[in-house]
């Protein structure tokens, strides 16, 4: 029983370890999700910001508003891949973490199935002891 113990006990801390690093993961692939939409959001604003002005320069001018623009629009691409798969890697580690809630539940479940067999096995016990043992049980029961 106490090697069933130690074993169910190094299971809850590997499970609570891969649960904490599962929660960070989540919390990491959250900050990159929301990093790369920032991003995009700012590239669009920019997109809309360039467009031709006018003035004594206007073909320049159009030549340069046309070029970022061109840029800009590739970067907006760019930027939403980056949404999408930063969006993936979010919904992955989401997943990942609530696997590792669940297991590290399981172990949690384990170890208090493994403590109500230990006191069912105690009870048992006081219940098969002689008359003067069970008699000493009860008083240390009434006593706390």
């Amino acid at each position: 029983m106490a090697r069933d113990a130690k074993r169910l006990g190094r299971m809850l801390r590997v499970r609570s370890l891969q649960l904490d690093l599962a929660r960070a993961e989540q919390a990491a692939a959250a900050e990159r999700a929301s990093s790369a939409s920032a991003l995009a959001a700012r590239i669009a604003s920019l997109h809309q910001d360039v467009a031709p002005r006018k003035g004594n320069d206007q073909g320049l001018s159009l030549f340069a508003a046309a070029h970022y623009r061109d840029r800009l629009a590739k970067s907006q691409v760019e930027a939403q891949r980056r949404v999408q798969v930063a969006h993936e890697q979010l919904d992955q580690a989401r997943d990942a973490a609530n696997t590792a809630k669940r297991d590290h539940g399981v172990v949690e479940k384990l170890i208090e199935r493994e403590l109500e067999i230990q006191a069912a096995a105690a009870r048992k016990a006081l219940e098969n002891a002689p008359h003067h043992a069970r008699a000493l049980a009860r008083s240390l029961l009434k006593d706390g």
